[in-house]
């Protein structure tokens, strides 16, 4: 008899963004993993209609895709489909939605657990969630910074939560593979890149400090750019910052570009620029580094696992713009400071966040998961991973 696995998440293919991305890692390698560990696995989505995963190539051969149809229909049919079927466990994909891990935990053999992606882990959540979280039987957190802030805010038992850092897609690490060593990753210009959300509610990202910097140091290099790849209702804000400061005309918006085109922007970047202060993992930082690019982070977080000051990147105490500026102008005036750093992060992807280590975490945490066990497991990812 096949092992049951429930697996219930907000969104995977209807929206894009680090959380749809994570989900739909998780979700190919279970696929991956089903027929090897003999699994009947059941993911339903909250957000996600049959015409999104039918839009997406319908893309899981041993799964099955079941659409929640928004909050109150998620909850009943994981409620339903813990009765039915009575699996073994179940994998509720956000702390939020932790409450219908603990409806269905009588039908579930070796409980529940949870993913922590980062910010909704760092305050504390409503009362209905914290005594989900703390019932959980494990909790999966993208970085070791995410893991502590959750024990901190939920009081789960730290020894119940274990690292699953962000990978890139299987697409991607197969084309590095085959190109490793070859791929072409010429600047186009001294072009500084950011890839982010720009939402007004998220004050933390530091765009709006990396325009400042960046227009500190407009007249030292009169050739430079900074282009902005992103969408949201803060947009008009950074436009007119941009503006304040007399750099409109080389501060460059896009959003809604394709993955060919959002590669292009990476591929012909001089570096990449995210100075954070509330990236639970910062899985841009990955995209960054498959060209080989040095990334400029905030030194908050879960950045400080992915990027590597002064060996695959820099990073700025969060709002620093004196320090911002200064880790612009070393970039920006240094090309083979960029190749070093490049190169060394390039590295650091292949050795660390390639989708197969991505996968053998997987099976290593949900096997001891399957089997009880897995408080054994070791609780955060080799020091040599995240450092």
């Amino acid at each position: 008899m096949k092992t049951g696995v429930l697996v219930v998440l907000s969104t995977i293919f209807c929206v894009r963004g680090g959380i749809p991305r994570f989900n739909q890692m998780l979700c190919l390698a279970l696929d991956r993993l089903a027929p090897k560990l003999d699994l009947d696995v059941t993911v339903i989505s909250q957000d996600d209609s049959e015409e999104d995963y039918e839009a997406a190539g319908a893309p899981w051969k041993h799964m099955r895709f079941v659409a929640g149809a928004g909050q109150a229909g998620t909850a009943r049919r994981t409620l339903v489909e813990a009765a039915r079927k009575r699996p073994t466990v179940a994998i509720i994909g956000l702390l939020g939605m932790t409450p219908a891990g603990l409806l269905a935990r009588p039908f579930l053999k070796q409980g529940y657990g949870f993913i922590a992606h980062g910010t909704e882990a760092w305050e504390e959540p409503r009362r209905s969630r914290r005594i989900a979280a703390r019932n959980a039987s494990f909790a999966f957190a993208v970085s070791a910074n995410t893991g502590s802030a959750l024990t901190r805010s939920t009081g789960i038992p730290i020894e119940r939560v274990h690292v699953l850092p962000n990978t890139l897609d299987p697409y991607f690490s197969e084309q590095l593979e085959r190109n490793r060593g070859k791929e072409t990753t010429e600047e186009r210009g001294l072009e500084l890149l950011t890839v982010s959300r720009l939402w007004a509610v998220e004050t933390m990202k530091g765009v709006d400090r990396a325009i400042e910097a960046f227009a500190q140091l407009a007249e030292r290099y009169p050739d430079a750019r900074y282009r902005i790849v992103g969408k949201g209702d803060d947009k008009p804000r950074l436009e007119a910052l941009a503006r304040e400061h007399g750099v409109v005309d080389r501060v460059l918006f896009e959003q809604d570009l394709s993955d060919d085109d959002l590669r292009d922007r990476y591929k012909h970047c001089a570096a990449f620029v995210l100075p954070s202060g509330q990236e639970g993992f910062g899985i841009v930082f990955l995209e960054s580094m498959q060209f080989a690019k040095p990334c400029i982070g905030g030194k908050a977080g879960g950045t400080p696992e992915v990027v590597i000051d002064g060996e695959t990147g820099i990073l700025v105490p969060f709002g620093d713009v004196d320090a911002l500026r200064r880790a612009m102008d070393r970039l920006l005036g240094d090309a083979e400071l960029r190749r070093t750093l490049g190169e060394a992060g390039r590295r650091r992807l292949f050795d660390c966040f390639l989708f197969d280590r991505y996968c053998e975490r997987v099976e290593e945490l949900l096997t001891a998961a399957l089997q009880g066990d897995i408080q054994g497991v070791p609780a955060t990812v080799p020091a040599a991973e995240a450092e």
